[in-house]
């Protein structure tokens, strides 16, 4: 089922920008070659200086091969719809580490934001704690400056500060290295003046330690094993599977992050045109006829089978529900399996739009059954 959000999310998606950005150029700042892809980039004198202005897309320093170290730059703009941030790590533009914050929400709890991109798609929506998340001042009226000091799978976030506004204790992806860029998404156009890429100095190091966060529920399940992509379509309306509807279908098996979400766009890319789906599969050999409690979350769209049959359909993407929405994922929502004597299997039809392709399960009772991969 599509939503009237899904315009607006396609808009400000990485494949939208790709699609409406100009064919890629260069350009030179700073003593840099910038590779475009955006709506628009050029120099300019901005407020008495050398500015790089950028508008809706990214901008790529390819030769840059960034590992540990330092990013910083000033960032003038406006106060409208806005992401602006640094990226690092890039094994390419669709694989990469970054942070941003949002200029339209100033001083709010989630101004700042961490976030991997894996397969072209961002998680910020299965990444919404306090070591993703954080609040930060803007000021509207001259420059901002940012810094990011990055070592190893961590990273401290400084913004118009003289300590970290943001740590990340954990960065998900697997990239040790790669190269660089900045990212203007959304209505603001930004103006970097002052961009430094650069390795650590001595005695520089993280300072900033984990935020406390809520574990995960008893009985996680920690892999699942996830289909190929298929349209939403083929299960828009389906109440009953086909007999086998994965014969046509590879599956591979994922790990659930440290928060208990699996991000499925590690293994899967979504499809260039419409919605996209996965099955996520699991397998339950029950000792008798009874009821188990499975407390999930997800992203964007769930429709749950247990022997075939549809038990459960939730929509939570951003916007689904009302305009505040976030559709952030955590283990909001629960569905009683009737589980029959012998094998059962639980199958989840898992769409994606944009901001985060997610499930996450636990069944706190196992008592008399066992789960088993095929």
């Amino acid at each position: 089922m599509r939503h009237a959000f899904t315009a607006l999310a396609v808009l400000f998606s990485p494949a939208a920008l790709a699609q409406t950005a100009s064919p890629p150029e260069t350009l030179s700042f700073e003593g840099k070659t910038w590779r475009v892809n955006a709506q628009e980039a050029k120099t300019e004198t901005y407020q008495g200086r050398q500015a790089l202005t950028v508008k809706g897309g990214r901008v790529w320093i390819d030769d840059e091969v960034f590992t540990d170290g330092v990013i910083e730059f000033d960032a003038a703009y406006e106060e409208v719809q806005g992401f602006i941030g640094p990226i690092w790590r890039a094994e390419s533009d669709g694989h990469y580490e970054e942070i941003y914050f949002r200029s339209h929400l100033n001083n709010k709890p989630d101004a700042v934001q961490y976030t991997p991109v894996e397969n072209g798609n961002s998680a910020w929506q299965i990444f919404s704690d306090e070591n993703a998340i954080a609040s930060l001042s803007q000021t509207f009226d001259g420059w901002n400056h940012a810094k990011v000091v990055i070592k190893d799978d961590r990273a401290d976030f400084y913004f118009n500060s003289d300590q970290p506004v943001l740590h990340v204790p954990d960065l998900k992806t697997d990239l040790k290295s790669g190269y660089v860029g900045l990212r203007v998404t959304g209505a603001v156009t930004a103006h970097f003046s002052n961009i430094t890429f650069r390795p650590l100095k001595d005695g520089e190091d993280i300072v900033d330690e984990a935020k406390p966060t809520p574990a995960p529920p008893d009985g996680l399940i920690e892999t699942w094993s996830v289909s190929t992509v298929f349209p939403e379509a083929d299960v828009d309306s389906l109440l009953t599977l086909p007999a086998k509807p994965d014969k046509d279908m590879a599956w591979s098996e994922i790990a659930v992050e440290t928060n208990g979400i699996a991000n499925i766009s590690k293994l899967r890319r979504r499809l260039p045109d419409g919605d996209s789906t996965v099955f996520i599969r699991l397998p339950i050999t029950s000792e008798r006829a009874q009821v188990k409690e499975l407390r999930f979350g997800y992203s964007d769209r769930v429709r749950v089978y247990l022997n075939g049959k549809r038990v459960y359909y939730g929509d939570a993407g951003w916007t689904a529900r009302d305009y505040r929405f976030l559709g952030t994922v955590g283990f909001f929502d629960s569905v009683g399996l009737d589980l029959k004597k012998g094998d059962n299997e639980l199958m989840v039809a898992v769409s994606e739009t944009f901001g985060g392709w997610a499930f996450a399960g636990a069944m706190e009772d196992q008592t008399g059954i066992s789960f088993s991969k095929k």
